[in-house]
């Protein structure tokens, strides 16, 4: 796990997933504008965890 945490693919992945998290559950709670843009944010922040965490034994 500490191979991935210096991998700048995962850590740009961190905050992508922690505000469309954020905004999806803004989202369901309240007004559903926020709920819309959650994707954006949720998906290309997992698709750059996932990419880090896989790449952190060739480093």
């Amino acid at each position: 796990m500490g191979k991935a945490f210096k991998n700048p693919m995962f850590l740009v992945g961190i905050p992508l997933v922690i505000c469309g998290f954020s905004f999806g559950l803004t989202g369901l709670l309240t007004e559903r504008t926020f709920a819309y843009m959650a994707p954006g944010l949720l998906i290309p922040g997992l698709v750059f965890m996932l990419t880090g965490w896989l790449q952190r034994n060739k480093s």
